[in-house]
């Protein structure tokens, strides 16, 4: 997924924020990406390297069938796990500009400036990756018309068959592109009249996070009752309100703990933060329970009901538990580690490595006369995800950082 800093939303400059003399070169940019509202978080960039390769090895397992059998293979098929770390981040770092401006009483994010930087950080790798696809992957060829306009712009959940094949991976980030349209509105609800005590300003963030999240689960209640809504309603964004609700929840309480008096939920959370090992058991322990059958299927067997809200919100647990350490931990521990250079590095190009991995996994697999569904994961693996973090790393420095560069003139 993409990386999402304070240069997205930010109102303007910051007393926080690195200035032209404090970034002076690329290795000096690259260490300050991962901000949000001038606040420095190191380790999420790694997060987020752990989230694509997550991806890439689940869609690994399936496609060599590794995910059927065997509790390895049925704990990759649950690596689709870096879905919610993805939107969590998105909603931490995306809405802290918005808890500052309600919290701190600065002023709103610039809705122009965030718009371009948006669409600037997704849309020309998202669109190259597309284009290469639909042109070139021999399986899906001739790809109809209307396939064409629908990927590009990014619409493709709202037909019934979704994305096509070699590009599946895009559901999330088309649920993702919905949320960045949502946010400002959202932000807006959540500002309210600027007048407010900073109790009912907490107040009124809370009722907006807990509206969230009662909206996706009846949502998803009634989705998988296939009470009104349609089968691909599963793609949609109110499916997945409550994950980037608990994103946005975290980035409240970390403004708020910047300030005087915390609630005892922030206390409670930056205790978390600290106690990274207990922290860290929980997420592992949650997940754990998610790999077992009471989540549904590996594969593609049908999945009850109960079986995937009980799924989504194990993720969901899971997730948080594994977030909060980077988030509140400090520069020790799980910050430390995410934060060295190699993680770093994948990091800044985990967009391109989730953009691009699929569609070279459905090349090679083929070329190295590997039927799908017959084993041989780990030589796949081996050979698609060097493959993938390379042609990342020429996306990122050839269609990214050019893109971003403009778009930061605005």
């Amino acid at each position: 997924m993409s990386s999402d800093t304070d240069e997205a939303t930010a109102p303007g400059p910051d007393p926080a924020a690195p200035g032209p003399s404090d970034v002076t070169g690329p290795t000096a940019e690259s260490h300050r990406r991962e901000v949000s509202a001038g606040a420095h978080f190191p380790a999420l960039d790694g997060y987020r390297a752990v989230a694509a390769l997550m991806v890439v090895i689940t869609h690994i397992a399936f496609s060599t069938g590794a995910s059927a059998t065997g509790a390895w293979g049925h704990t990759m098929a649950r690596f689709d796990f870096g879905v919610p770390l993805f939107f969590l981040m998105s909603g931490f770092l995306l809405y802290r500009p918005w808890a500052r401006a309600a919290l701190e009483g600065r002023s709103r994010p610039n809705l122009r400036t965030y718009s371009i930087r948006r669409g600037a950080r997704i849309l020309p790798a998202y669109w190259a990756v597309v284009v290469v696809t639909l042109l070139l992957l021999p399986e899906i060829q001739p790809v109809p018309f209307d396939q064409w306009w629908r990927h590009m712009l990014a619409v493709q959940i709202y037909q019934p068959q979704g994305a096509i094949e070699g590009l599946s991976q895009t559901w999330s980030l088309c649920t993702e592109i919905s949320f960045y349209v949502a946010l400002p509105f959202l932000g807006a609800l959540a500002l309210g009249r600027r007048s407010r005590s900073p109790r009912s300003v907490w107040r009124r963030q809370m009722a907006l996070l807990a509206t969230l999240v009662v909206v996706a689960t009846v949502f998803n209640v009634m989705k998988v009752n296939d009470i009104v809504l349609p089968l691909h309603a599963g793609y949609w964004l109110p499916a997945y309100l409550d994950w980037f609700a608990v994103g946005m929840g975290l980035a409240l309480v970390e403004v708020r703990s910047r300030q005087p008096a915390p609630p005892s939920l922030v206390r409670g959370v930056l205790a978390a933060g600290r106690e990274q090992v207990a922290t860290l058991v929980i997420a592992v322990a949650v997940f754990a329970v998610a790999v077992t059958p009471v989540a549904g299927s590996y594969g593609f067997d049908p999945t009850g009901p109960w079986e995937t809200l009980i799924k989504h919100w194990l993720y969901l647990g899971a997730a948080t538990a594994f977030l909060i350490p980077g988030i509140f931990g400090g520069d020790r521990g799980v910050p430390a580690l995410l934060s060295r250079p190699l993680p770093h590095r994948l990091g800044l190009i985990s967009y391109g490595i989730f953009l691009w991995h699929l569609p070279i996994l459905r090349w090679l697999m083929p070329a190295m006369g590997i039927p799908y569904f017959t084993g041989r994961g780990i030589l796949v693996a081996l050979v698609v995800i060097p493959v993938s973090v390379g042609v990342a790393a020429v996306s990122y420095a050839v269609v990214e950082r050019p893109a971003q560069r403009y778009a930061h003139r605005f």
